[in-house]
């Protein structure tokens, strides 16, 4: 064999061997959308991280609720398994708004559908978490997020603010959906997808 040839068939091996390798990886689309959202974390493209960890709650979602439609299952979803560390149990947090299901999934709406970071206080039903001013925090840190009030005659509330950081939340769900699906990778059946990269189709 001549050293062209020889090169040639290394080149052959490497690539298969790469080629083998991209196929074990995209095997587990659930993985490949925690791994992307963790790497624009690192990268500080938090838009892009907060816009992929907001489908978390749609994919478990169909998995734990496969009967119920979009916005039911998210939201339930939502509230059963990240609603824990969002809402304060003192007598001073319940005045507070809070990142519910109905707030998170309010958001999502406002970001995959129109580009809007924001979410849309007259859509939100709960009164307590129809606020007057929404912001986004970005920072790599795990500061909590900042929810306040303003209290007018009487002690009626007459302004409600809530402050997210996204690299947390981002953080939270993916910590988050990453042990359900690792719980409960039999309700997940509902993947079926096709990838090509390089010609080779990966399903």
């Amino acid at each position: 064999m001549s050293v062209n040839e020889t090169v040639d068939l290394l080149e052959i091996i490497e690539k298969a061997k790469a080629e083998a390798m991209m196929q074990e990886k995209f095997k587990d689309i659930f993985a490949i959308h925690i791994e992307e959202i963790e790497f624009c974390l690192e990268q500080e493209h938090y838009i892009a991280a907060l816009s992929l960890a907001l489908t978390l709650p749609d994919i478990c979602g169909k998995a734990e609720y496969p009967n119920l439609g979009n916005t039911q299952r998210y939201i339930q979803w939502y509230n059963q398994y990240m609603v824990q560390y969002q809402k304060g149990n003192s007598l001073y947090d319940s005045d507070m708004p809070y990142l519910s299901g109905e707030v998170v999934y309010n958001l999502r709406n406002s970001m995959l559908h129109s580009g809007n970071p924001n979410v849309d206080s007259g859509k939100i039903k709960d009164a307590d978490n129809k606020v007057d001013r929404f912001e986004l925090r970005l920072a790599k840190d795990f500061s909590g997020d900042t929810s306040c009030v303003a209290y007018g005659k009487n002690y009626d509330i007459v302004k409600r603010e809530y402050t997210v950081n996204v690299y947390l939340l981002c953080y939270r769900l993916c910590e988050t959906a990453k042990l359900y699906y690792q719980n409960n990778k039999e309700k997940f059946n509902f993947f079926n997808y096709s990838i090509s990269i390089d010609d080779t189709e990966l399903s």
